[in-house]
Order: C-alpha cells, then sequence, then structure tokens
C-alpha cells in the first residue's frame, strides 16, 4: 500500500515543556489512522505540525515521499491536507456558504464573485450530510454546535483532502451526526483518502480505524493494526496506571434516593416555557443530589440550564430556589446566589484564552476580593485559585500560563475550577466530560461524587450515555424540547433512555 504521511523524529517544546519527543508516525493512503492518548500527551501539537499551524523544532514531515516544511496551514492545505478542530472555527456571524469559500471564492474572468455557484456547491457538499442544504444562507452564529461542526467537516472534504484530520469530531455531535459522519468516513476511505482520527471515545476507534497509535508524555508508546488492539490495554497505556470503571451499586442508590427524598428540594422548576425551545419544564432537585439530563443536540437542555443561570430568558413558568421564588436577570446575579453553570462549549462559553490560568479561575469572584470596593486582593486571589488548581490537579507551565496553552483536559478542569472557588449550592454541568480522556474523565467523575457528598446540588447534561448512567442519582429525558420520561437510576438502562430520546 501506498505510504503518503511519514513523520520521522518529531520534537517540539514550548519553554520548559516537551510536548513531542522523536515522534514516528506513518499513514498509507486510504488508511483511517487512530491516535489516542490523554490530555496534554501531545496529539493536538502533532496534528498542528502537519498541518502546518506549527513548526517542529527537529525532524522531517514527508507527504508522497516528498519532504515538505510548512510554514502556514495555506501550504499544508495546497498539498491536501486538512484539518477540522476540536472547537469549531469559523466566522460566526458570515454565512455558511461565505464560510465555505473564505480565501477561495469562485469568480468569474471579471474578478466578480459567483454566489449563485458557491451557494449550489455548498447546498450539494451540505446534502452528503443530510444537512438541510438551505442553511447555506444561514449564519454560522444561527446553528447548533453539532451542526457547525458537521459543516466544517463537509468543507474540508469539499476541498478534496488526501489526508483528513478529525480531531476529536464527535465529541459535539449527537449520535445521528455521528453515525452520518462514520458513513461518509467509510465512503472516503474506499476513495483513497487517508484520515487522522483524535478521539478519546475507544469505541469509536474500535468501530472505524485500521490502525491505532498511543501517544503518552509527548512520545509514541505503542502502535497496532486495530484488530490486535485491546481497550484495557489502551487505556493503561495512554495513562501508564489502570483506570477503574466505576460499578453501579443498586442497593446503595435506593439508600440515597431513599435519604434525598427526605431533603427538601432546593431548586424546582414549574411549567417553564420558551416558545421554539422549550416547552411546561417540571422538576426538582436537592442538595447532595445529581440529577442528570439527557437528550439529543437541540432537544432544548442547554437552553433550560442557561435560562436558570440568568443567561437566556424564559417566557412562562417560575423557579423556586431554596423555597423563594428567583427571578434572575442576569448571570452575575445568578454566582451571587450561588447557582454556577459550566457551559457545553468551553473555546467559546467557557475560558478567556488569553488570560491566564489563575484569572481565568478567579474571573467569577473576582468582585468579591475588591479592597476598598474597586482594588483586587491579588494575595487571596492567588491564594484561591491556587488552592483548586492543585485540588483539581491541573497540568500547566505554571498557574501564570495563558489558559490556551493548556490541553483541552486542562481548561475543563480551569472552568470547574473557578465554578468550585464561587462555592456554589447548585452546580450546572453541561458536557462536563466532553474531550476529555478516560483518565481525567474518571478524575471529573470523582470530583462529581465529592460535590454531592458535601451536599451541593447538581445538575449534569451530557450526550455522553456512560456519564449520565454513572453519576446520575435520577435522569430526566428530553426529546424536542420537552422531558419525555423521568427514571431512577435503578430503573435506567441505555435501551430505555435512548427510546425515549428519539420519541419512542
Amino acid at each position: 500500500m501506498e505510504k503518503i504521511l511519514e513523520m520521522k523524529n518529531i520534537s517540539k517544546s514550548f519553554g520548559g515543556v516537551q510536548a513531542l519527543d522523536n515522534v514516528n508516525i506513518s499513514v498509507q493512503k486510504g488508511e483511517i489512522h487512530a491516535i489516542v492518548g490523554e490530555n496534554g500527551a501531545g496529539k493536538s501539537t502533532l496534528m498542528k505540525s502537519i498541518s502546518g499551524a506549527l513548526q517542529p523544532d527537529s525532524g522531517t514531515i514527508k507527504v508522497y515521499d516528498e519532504i515538505v516544511d510548512f510554514d502556514k496551514p495555506k501550504e499544508a492545505f495546497s498539498m491536501g491536507i486538512s484539518i477540522v478542530y476540536q472547537e469549531p472555527t469559523f466566522f460566526s456571524e458570515l454565512t455558511v456558504t461565505e464560510n465555505f469559500f473564505i480565501n477561495n471564492e469562485i469568480t468569474d474572468k471579471f474578478n466578480n464573485i459567483k454566489w449563485s455557484k458557491m451557494n449550489r456547491e455548498t447546498a450539494k457538499a451540505l446534502e452528503k450530510f443530510d444537512l438541510d442544504p438551505s442553511i447555506n444562507e444561514k449564519r454560522m452564529s444561527e446553528l447548533t454546535i453539532g451542526t457547525q461542526q458537521l459543516v466544517l467537516i463537509s468543507k474540508a472534504i469539499y476541498q478534496n483532502a488526501n489526508i483528513l484530520i478529525l480531531d476529536e469530531p464527535t465529541s459535539i455531535l449527537s449520535q445521528d451526526e455521528t453515525d452520518r459522519l462514520f458513513k461518509t468516513i467509510k465512503k472516503l476511505k474506499k476513495q483513497g483518502t487517508s484520515i487522522l482520527y483524535i478521539s478519546h471515545r475507544l469505541e469509536e476507534i474500535f468501530e472505524i480505524a485500521d490502525k491505532v497509535t498511543i501517544i503518552r508524555n509527548g512520545k509514541v508508546i505503542d502502535y497496532m493494526p486495530i484488530e490486535e488492539a485491546e481497550e484495557d490495554d489502551l487505556v493503561k497505556k495512554m495513562s501508564g496506571k489502570h483506570v477503574d470503571e466505576k460499578k453501579f451499586d443498586k442497593d446503595k442508590n435506593k439508600e440515597k434516593i431513599k435519604n434525598l427524598n427526605k431533603r427538601s428540594p432546593i431548586l424546582k422548576v414549574k411549567n417553564l416555557s420558551k416558545k421554539d425551545i422549550y416547552n411546561d419544564i417540571n422538576f426538582e432537585v436537592r442538595p447532595g443530589e445529581i440529577l442528570g439530563f439527557y437528550g439529543l443536540v437541540g432537544s432544548g437542555r442547554s437552553e433550560i440550564a442557561r435560562s436558570i443561570f440568568g443567561d437566556i430568558n424564559f417566557e412562562k413558568g417560575k423557579i423556586k430556589y431554596q423555597n423563594e421564588e428567583l427571578v434572575i436577570n442576569s448571570t452575575r446575579e445568578a454566582i451571587d446566589n450561588g447557582i454556577a453553570y459550566l457551559p457545553e462549549d468551553r473555546g467559546t462559553q467557557g475560558i478567556f484564552p488569553i488570560m491566564s490560568v489563575l484569572n481565568n479561575i478567579s474571573s467569577a469572584i473576582i468582585s468579591w476580593l475588591a479592597k476598598y470596593g474597586f482594588i483586587t486582593d491579588e494575595k487571596k486571589e492567588r491564594e484561591i485559585a491556587k488552592k483548586y488548581y492543585n485540588d483539581l490537579s491541573i497540568k500547566s507551565s505554571s498557574i501564570d500560563a495563558p489558559v490556551n496553552s493548556l490541553s483541552g483536559g486542562n481548561q475543563q478542569k480551569v472552568v470547574l475550577a473557578r465554578w468550585l472557588a464561587a462555592n456554589p449550592k447548585l452546580l450546572i454541568l453541561d458536557e462536563p466530560t466532553r474531550g476529555i480522556d478516560v483518565a481525567t474523565k474518571s478524575e471529573v467523575h470523582d470530583i462529581i461524587f465529592d460535590l454531592a457528598k458535601e451536599d451541593i446540588a447538581l445538575i449534569c447534561i451530557s450526550s455522553d450515555l456512560n456519564d449520565i448512567l454513572t453519576l446520575s442519582d435520577r435522569i430526566m429525558v428530553m426529546h424536542e424540547g420537552e422531558i419525555k420520561d423521568e427514571f431512577t437510576r435503578n430503573e435506567a438502562n441505555e435501551e430505555k433512555i435512548l427510546r425515549s430520546a428519539i420519541g419512542m
């Protein structure tokens, strides 16, 4: 089989941190090659080195047996290399078509843009993912985050990439969207496209990959054909340790539910409605309870959470918090009342990318740290930030490093640290483990369980059924803006939840 990409002895460091250390990888034509490893292992740095976004300190990259030295992504693109990042990158106020053809517009001989042709071409590309072709004239900001990601993947495929790099492509996709992506990936493989596929979801690797390379601490630990790989072995090689799967104990859950039912709810949501988003929502949550919310992307889960947090307005219904009707006009009021919300998209809603880890952690409580009403008590700020930095084992070169220099999993821990610093009574977690590795996911699960033991009420929204079934005491299932079913954890299983989520 023809070798399309070869990387030899690739090394890259950032300051004192060795991100890649003599990495060797080769990819055959028409091969789906999975790259796995913990957050911070160096996977994204490696992909950026292939795509021209970063330049290695040493080593060589060959494409079709030709040594290349890309100074910028455009050079890699000219050789048929396209990358779609985990956090969708686009111009939010431009239309889908404009994003498709930015810097690559179709023009006539007089250099006039041929809008009709570009719209037709975009519509054809979208139809390959069963996306409504009419969205080509919508602004990207009007689309769901999952649809945004599919649009970007459609764009990469339209550009006839020979090497397509997908960095955690399904972390923000629904199951239906994921199925559509896998169907397309298999077609591309048959057409000879090579795909480098990064994912923390090992079940995906086993479903679509031909080979798998394991990276840990910037080094290749092992590589093998997928048929020789075993899940437990991959996890151990990724983390360097065994990660225990949390076992569900029915008796313990029954006892916990019994004790929770003796407590007064901290939050009661009554007949909450917002036109075309969600309708007649009723639920309650108690101190120490983990209430799971499951549903397909677009079912209204996040919008309900944001309404409770004061980020978007609801039109009808009431929210009772600590036995009093709650009227919140801003997120600041929510925070001051002990309500915190970890958003689903940490890239655009969760982090301040160029600010330090310290400033990101303290950002929600900065007004509480003012001396004389306007001067920040920097000593106290650092003390609080350092506590949660250490408690959550955040990995960075220092607490003063910019948060965009951290891996996705450590960025998620920073956002979580921010809300723990706010000392919440009610913590809403929207996709808390999206895009993080197996070991970090286990750490986040432990943090959530510990918070419940401290009598914090938790609402956990997730598209990951394993998360929902591992964490929740009760589960609300949403379908098209309504709560379709409610299950105790003892009653719930995958089939019941999925049937309910698709309206069966």
